[in-house]
């Protein structure tokens, strides 16, 4: 069955695939990037399969080029890291030491990436190291690589010696939407297996991993790296020498030190508004029906936070679609719903205007908002988390259901219901040039742009402010579902 973005899954048929059965085997594409003795030219790209995109193949340099350089005391082992790339596909890459380069010179890697659809990743239950059999770091200058079929290897069990103690604290951070970052003399593949197979399908479809890097341009929810001085982590990140406080409190410092470890004590202290914070977690907005998503009660604040103001207007007859521009925006806009779970039920996928439309009636919030007055308190007070409810307060603020589509949306040019879907969601100037002017994207860039702006850039736990300002509580259920950035 080929997929909407150029994957192709080979899927069972008959009994097996009536039963739920997922599939067995997927073809996925495949490109080599690196630097080798073998040839002069630096790092560059060796080889990459016909049905690897130019938007992929841009995507997946940077993200190698993002992993860093290895320091010269550092370890020279394999590893794997995976992350969604912002053209659409999952990438699973394996990281292969290639000794000495083209000039002599130490420590150059050669990267191996898999491309997967969304839907290709989920049918691996997410979990990149069952591709890791897949991967290899033996290359030639007669490489040539095509389309790869990959029969995922099951994961094994977890044994009941020799668990790393760290996994369940790990694992649990994800849960609540951290992230860590771990100083270890070595690659930490055996550590981030044991937290895979503890999280649940919905954090790992939302979670990226680097089992070895040497900078964290990649923002990974787990990574490790023989060094983290020196590094950059935002607040969402926790530090392993407060781990034990950053559970039951939140942020923290950029992390710093050789371990991870959290007190059992810790976890009893998170209260009830932790708990039914991490319910919350589990709560998928996909669904058979828009009525599975729970709808709370919609407050006269929300009512009263309405606004009417017109879509965009529609495009002039001089910016004409291409197929080809469409095929692009089509894809674009599958892999948004993707990102956020929403399943298209009962339409093609190739129909971008029903996708559409069902990503500006299900992905909604419809729950209690802070008052004008409990925001004027908040923006008063100096504590960080007033703060941080301030800015949770802005973002859930943006999928109000209250710029619904215009009559005719379905008549109208893709690039203007793009753009028109991004005014629904308060995220037109976002999805603008820097100027604020009038795009000069593509349609397909547009939507990039706006599944970005949708996704969660924030720290996300409970704070001391949920029993004074209960609309919070909604706040971090609702965010919780959301993916991050």
């Amino acid at each position: 069955m080929s997929d909407d973005r150029g994957l192709t899954i080979d899927q069972p048929t008959g009994p097996a695939l009536a039963m739920g059965h997922r599939p067995s085997v997927i073809r996925v594409e495949q490109a080599v990037y690196g630097s080798f003795p073998f040839r002069d030219q630096g790092y560059a790209m060796l080889s990459a399969s016909p049905g690897c995109r130019a938007e992929w193949l841009v995507d997946f340099r940077v993200a190698c080029q993002n992993l860093g350089e290895r320091p010269s005391n550092a370890a020279e082992s394999p590893a794997l890291f995976a992350l969604r790339l912002a053209s659409g596909p999952w990438l699973v890459a394996g990281v292969f030491p290639q000794g000495r380069d083209d000039r002599g010179r130490p420590g150059a890697l050669a990267f191996h990436g898999l491309f997967l659809s969304p839907r290709a990743y989920r049918s691996i239950e997410a979990n990149p190291f069952r591709l890791a059999d897949s991967l290899k770091g033996d290359w030639n200058a007669d490489t040539s690589l095509n389309s790869l079929t990959v029969e995922p290897t099951a994961e094994k069990p977890a044994t009941l010696t020799a668990k790393d103690p760290r996994a369940s604290r790990i694992a649990m951070a994800l849960i609540k939407g951290r992230r860590v970052a771990i100083e270890d003399p070595a690659p930490i593949d055996g550590l981030a297996r044991e937290v895979w197979r503890e999280l649940p399908i919905r954090v790992r479809k939302r979670s990226t991993v680097a089992t070895w890097a040497f900078s964290n341009g990649n923002q990974f929810n787990l990574m490790a790296a023989p060094r983290l001085v020196g590094m950059t982590f935002d607040r969402s990140y926790l530090d392993p020498l407060s781990f034990e406080g950053s559970l039951d409190q939140g942020e923290s410092s950029a992390p710093v030190g050789p371990s991870l470890w959290v007190s059992p004590l810790a976890l009893t202290a998170l209260g009830l508004a932790a708990a039914l914070a991490l319910a919350g977690v589990g709560i998928s907005l996909r669904g058979s029906d828009d009525a599975e998503i729970p709808v709370p009660h919609v407050s006269k604040d929300s009512e009263a936070f309405v606004n009417r103001s017109r879509p965009p207007a529609t495009l002039s007859p001089d910016v004409a679609e291409n197929p080809d521009e469409r095929q692009r925006a089509t894809e674009a806009i599958a892999n948004l719903a993707d990102r956020f779970e929403i399943d298209n039920i009962g339409e093609s996928r190739d129909d971008p205007s029903a996708t559409m439309e069902r990503l500006s009636r299900v992905l909604r919030y419809r729950g209690p908002l802070l008052s004008e007055p409990e925001r004027a308190l908040l923006a008063r007070e100096s504590h960080h988390d007033a703060a941080l409810a301030l800015r949770w307060d802005a973002r859930v603020r943006k999928f109000l259901d209250d710029r619904p589509l215009p009559p005719g949306f379905r008549t109208g040019p893709i690039r203007w219901q793009i753009e028109t879907l991004a005014w629904s969601f308060h995220a037109e100037n976002e999805v603008r040039t820097a100027d604020g002017t009038t795009p000069k994207r593509s349609a397909a860039e547009v939507a990039q742009a706006l599944a970005e702006t949708l996704a969660v850039d924030l720290p996300l736990r409970p704070t001391s402010l949920s029993n004074r300002f209960p609309a919070l509580a909604d706040y971090l259920v609702f965010l919780n579902r959301l993916p991050r950035r």
